[in-house]
């Protein structure tokens, strides 16, 4: 005997669920939904930062566009500040051709600390940085005397001498009393020449 075909009844989605206790299916909804909304809420968040950080751009460009001439005297005052300082800078370098006057600074140097110079050999490299070509001249020296004589003359090097800088130094203590300690120092002092000047 044929059974007529009776109608399905459409089941809720709590009913469709695995078959668990409605607590279970509870924290289950909670959980998904946890799931979705929380990646949702911290991708708004990210999108309240941003909106805040344009609209700071956007009024500081609103800014620039409203006054104009303002923002271009503050950056000639800038460029203007930038020049002076690179003019000083370049005061501070001596010349690569003031080997020999550097020397003789040395040697005065030298005397008045109560050290004398036995040895001085001179070598110029040119260093190409940017438009701007920079000597550095090394001058390779030994000195007698004390130890601590040497190290008031290697203080007062930085005063006399801003560009320059200490490579190498190789002290000698003497044995006897009576003799004179000694010290070999390499120096490089940084020298600026001006692309006009070497063409």
């Amino acid at each position: 005997m044929i059974k007529p075909e009776e109608t399905e009844q459409k089941k809720s989605f709590l009913d469709r669920l695995p078959r668990m206790g409605r607590a279970s299916q509870l924290i289950l909804l909670i959980g998904i939904f946890l799931l979705l909304a929380l990646p949702m809420w911290f991708v708004s968040l990210q999108q309240v930062q941003k909106q805040v950080d344009l609209n700071e751009q956007i009024s500081m460009l609103q800014a620039i566009l409203e006054n104009p001439e303002s923002q271009r005297e503050t950056l000639e005052a800038e460029i203007r500040e930038a020049e002076a300082d690179i003019v000083v800078a370049k005061a501070v370098f001596p010349n690569p051709d003031q080997g020999p006057e550097i020397i003789n600074d040395l040697l005065r140097l030298t005397e008045s600390n109560g050290i004398y110079i036995t040895n001085t050999t001179e070598t110029a490299e040119t260093e190409k940085l940017g438009a701007n070509t920079f000597s550095v001249l090394t001058f390779r020296f030994n000195l007698t005397g004390q130890v601590s004589k040497f190290q008031n003359f290697i203080l007062e090097l930085d005063n006399d001498f801003p560009t320059c800088t200490i490579n190498a130094i190789g002290l000698n203590i003497a044995e006897e009393e009576s003799d004179e300690d000694s010290i070999t120092i390499k120096l490089n002092v940084f020298c600026y020449e001006d692309e006009e000047e070497v063409e």
